[in-house]
This record gives structure tokens, C-alpha cells and sequence, in this order.
């Protein structure tokens, strides 16, 4: 059996049951998603880490009729189970029950209490502007691994995406490495690094690097506050290598896909430029500023494209992504090699 691409889902997720609907109110209703899976995130120790799930937006200006004092929305359960994870009631914490994990939340739940599935479980807490949900899968092995709640299959229903991602600019530069530094509205930059090179004489190895972003069509409430609005991670990023003069595919390959949690680090996903969105509550409070982060990838993660075992000559560059609903977008790019 092949081997699976990068991130791609090993089986599928099995739930324990059949209920579908969203972890704020109205539960049958979509809900804009300001923050999504493998974001970057700053970090004290490691510069910066991978978000671990989507975070779902709340007007915090505007809390439910009955919220607690710091508090504003009812969060309720997707999925019933029993809670194994619970911090206590008054703090911002997070619960853990059946698949998944629900963060920046004041629960009242204790381990081993039996939820079902549309039950709240706590509330929002005042300042975050949003529920953050993660998403995990038990391994034959006995593992958990943590997984995209936004793919298809899974419990966020309904969820439609008609806008497609956009490919912006793709980029040839000397390899290096590169560190993450963070501004002081605690946002992760990944510095500059590597030589850029002219697409027109490419030689030795060199290092791919895309700049594309998932656009969203719905964007509910974030019409009334639109500078909340952000773009998303690609689900999947692949790519075509063609040699011109013969029309011949030589490489075909896919960088990865969105399902599951890397285990390579943020500087070898991402790209040198790659800045992480301003948190809501920070936004919101610097008006009038542009939140909006940016997504640079590198097509070979840890490596190059080493041009050494090519001839010299012109190629094309077919580059694909996609969001969770299929949408895709493409940019072709040529090249030469001259070694």
C-alpha cells in the first residue's frame, strides 16, 4: 500500500453519534472561523507552534441574554461522551469529552461526567471572541493524534465555502534558516531569510515558496466588523513540475494536506514572511489597523528543489491548492535551470 501524503487522514474518525451542528448558538447554523487549523501561533520557548484546532468566533460585544459577569456565549457539546478533561469552574480553561477538546471556556463539568451531544457545557469568557474546538483521533496503537475539525466528515454541519483559495505569488530563493520573531501585539513573524533568486538562471538547490491564503464566502456577523475577517490555512498545497521542450510531467507531488497535526516544526512549513493574524480582542482594539496575517509555504519542507539533476532549460511550475470543500486554485509558473 502506498505510502499516505503529508497530513493526509489515516482512517476515518468514528463518532459517538450522529448529531452535527456547531458549539455556540444557534447550534444549526453556520459561524464565522476567524482562526484555523496549523495557524502559526507565537510561542516563548519555540518562537512559534502550530495551531491545534479552529477557533469560533463570538461577539463578545454583544453576550447572550443570562451570561455571568466576563462571560458572553453559551458553548454546548457536538459530540456526547464522557469528560476527561476539565479544569474548574471560574477560570478560562477547557473541557475534553468524546472527540474533542473546547478551549478559553468556563465549564462546570468534572471528569467523568456523561454529556450528550447539544448540552451546554459553559460559557465563552469575555476579551477571547471566540470557543476554540479541537478535534482528536485514537490510533489503532493507542495514540491520540490532532486532527482538522474543519475537513469533510466531520461534526461542524452545515459549513459552506464557495470563494476558493487564492495564490498570490510564488517566489525562488537560496535555502537558509530562518527564526521566528514576534511583534509586540504578540504576533509571530518568521523573519527574512535566503537570497532571492531570478526565476531565469535557477541553479543549485532552491527553495520554492508560495504565498496563498484561503478566502472565505461566508463571513456572518464579520460584516458588521469587518476587519475581524482573516484569511485561513490552505487545506492542501500540491504541485506539477513540467519539462517544457518534451511536454513531460517529472515531478508530481503534494506538499501537504491540512488533516493532521506535522510532525515537522512551523520554520519548515512555513516560509520566510509568514506573519500570524492579531488576536481579536488585540484588533478590535487597534482600530484602525489591518489584522490580517500571511500564509508563506515552502513547497519541499526542510529541502529544495535541487536543479543539479536537472537539465538546463526551461520548466513549468503547475501549483494547486484547495480548501476543505474542494475548491481549488492555480498558478503556473516558468522557470529555467542554468547550471
Amino acid at each position: 500500500m502506498p505510502p499516505l501524503p503529508p497530513g493526509k487522514l489515516p482512517h476515518p474518525q468514528t463518532y459517538n453519534d450522529a448529531y452535527r451542528g456547531w458549539p455556540v448558538a444557534p447550534v444549526d447554523r453556520q459561524h464565522p472561523i476567524r482562526s484555523t487549523f496549523l495557524d502559526p501561533r507565537a510561542d516563548d520557548r519555540r518562537g512559534a507552534v502550530y495551531h491545534e484546532g479552529v477557533d469560533i468566533s463570538v461577539r463578545d460585544d454583544q453576550p447572550e441574554r443570562g451570561a455571568p459577569r466576563g462571560r458572553t456565549h453559551r458553548i454546548y457539546a457536538i459530540e456526547g461522551g464522557i469528560v476527561s478533561e476539565a479544569t474548574p469552574p471560574g477560570v478560562r480553561g477547557h473541557v475534553h469529552l468524546g472527540h474533542f477538546g473546547y478551549g478559553h471556556v468556563d465549564t462546570s463539568l468534572r471528569v467523568g461526567h456523561e454529556v450528550v451531544a447539544g448540552q451546554q457545557i459553559g460559557w465563552s469568557w469575555l476579551t477571547t471572541w471566540h470557543v476554540h474546538l479541537s478535534e482528536f483521533l485514537l490510533l489503532p496503537d493507542g495514540r491520540r493524534i490532532v486532527i482538522n475539525p474543519l475537513r469533510r466528515g466531520g461534526k461542524l454541519r452545515p459549513f459552506a465555502d464557495s470563494a476558493g483559495p487564492e495564490i498570490h505569488e510564488v517566489r525562488f530563493h537560496r535555502p537558509a534558516r530562518a527564526t521566528w520573531g514576534r511583534r509586540p501585539t504578540n504576533v509571530a513573524v518568521l523573519k527574512p531569510a535566503g537570497v532571492r533568486l531570478d526565476r531565469s538562471k535557477l541553479s543549485g538547490v532552491v527553495d520554492v515558496r508560495v504565498r496563498a491564503a484561503d478566502r472565505q464566502s461566508f463571513q456572518g456577523w464579520f460584516a458588521d466588523l469587518p476587519y475581524l475577517a482573516a484569511p485561513h490555512h490552505l487545506y492542501r498545497l500540491a504541485f506539477v513540475l513540467v519539462h517544457e521542450p518534451a511536454h513531460r510531467v517529472l515531478l508530481r507531488q503534494t506538499t501537504f494536506w491540512a488533516d493532521v497535526f506535522p510532525d515537522h516544526p512551523p520554520a519548515q512549513h512555513f516560509a520566510p514572511g509568514t506573519k500570524q493574524n492579531l488576536a481579536a480582542e488585540g484588533c478590535v482594539l487597534a482600530q484602525p489597523t489591518d489584522c490580517r496575517g500571511t500564509f508563506w509555504f515552502h513547497l519541499f519542507p526542510g529541502g529544495g528543489w535541487d536543479t543539479r539533476r536537472y537539465a538546463n532549460g526551461p520548466y513549468l511550475w503547475r501549483i494547486r491548492a484547495w480548501d476543505t470543500r474542494g475548491n481549488r486554485a492555480s498558478a503556473d509558473v516558468r522557470v529555467r535551470v542554468k547550471n
